[in-house]
């Protein structure tokens, strides 16, 4: 059968993203190791026990992603986290949202994110978890970032793409030009059949949908055919494979089977002579 169809009448367009919300593993050392004694998985477990001293390279994968990229001469689009929300023993729900995140103005961060901008990679805003409703706390996280970078970024993604409808809204009144938050977060696909991009205020504030994110597709046994189907569909409504794949999870110990996904899904793409792009580079070239 052939898979191409659409594929010589228009063009497939792709963009790369990854939301960073964890640079240093943590207390996942306890919760996987105990994840992997409940499935019986000794080694695993033992491996999350003992590899302690190697916490600030697990989840350190810029340097990787960057390789991978380049070797395919293709920038991607970071979206980078600034939680405030506070730590609370007796709300276990909010460990997760609390614990283990880091501060972008640590010296570490700033540096990679400098680098990946000088390198042509785009740097936009993982708008924490609290925002989405908070014009004063989404202003302070962009001005922070932009102080770090010495510009003002355009992109935002709202962390577990938590948003409601006046959320667009905050995020065009604190300057943001671009939002990619629609999509699903336990399924691959087209949130509500919103395939192309579209201006929910009929300007130039442009909303991205996002159709792949990494923990979906790699829940599901018939990945390929996913990933087929969602480029027909993008080829088909000359729309834009808005892709997510967490920084995080190119450790392949922890997250064995992701970094090869995501650079078979960058080759099937390649293989539909797909035209990868920055999600400003698709912003400004619209």
């Amino acid at each position: 059968m052939n898979t191409r169809k659409n594929s010589n009448t228009k063009m497939l367009k792709v963009s790369l993203t990854h939301d960073v919300d964890r640079t240093v593993k943590t207390y996942q050392y306890f919760t996987h190791t105990l994840r992997a004694i409940k499935k019986g998985a000794l080694r695993k477990a033992i491996y999350h026990m003992t590899s302690w001293s190697k916490r600030n390279q697990v989840y350190w994968n810029f340097e990787d992603i960057m390789e991978i990229e380049d070797s395919f001469g293709i920038r991607s689009s970071f979206f980078f986290l600034i939680e405030s929300f506070p730590f609370r023993l007796w709300q276990p729900k909010s460990w997760k949202l609390s614990l283990g995140r880091y501060k972008i103005d640590e010296p570490r961060i700033a540096e990679v994110i400098k680098k990946l901008d000088e390198g042509g990679w785009e740097v936009g805003l993982h708008g924490s978890w609290a925002s989405y409703n908070n014009l004063e706390l989404l202003i302070k996280e962009k001005t922070k970032l932009d102080d770090i970078l010495g510009k003002g970024v355009i992109g935002i993604r709202q962390h577990y793409l938590n948003m409601h409808g006046d959320t667009w809204l905050l995020q065009k009144q604190a300057g943001f030009l671009y939002d990619s938050t629609w999509g699903y977060t336990t399924r691959v696909g087209f949130k509500d059949n919103k395939v192309k991009p579209f201006a929910p205020f009929n300007d130039n504030f442009i909303v991205y949908p996002m159709a792949i994110m990494d923990s979906c597709y790699m829940g599901s046994n018939e990945r390929k055919k996913l990933l087929i189907d969602l480029i027909e569909e993008t080829i088909k409504n000359n729309a834009i494979l808005v892709i997510n794949w967490h920084s995080n999870n190119y450790n392949t110990k922890d997250y064995p089977g992701y970094r090869d996904a995501y650079i078979d899904i960058i080759k099937t793409c390649i293989s539909y002579s797909a035209v990868f792009n920055t999600l400003s580079g698709f912003y400004y070239n619209k």
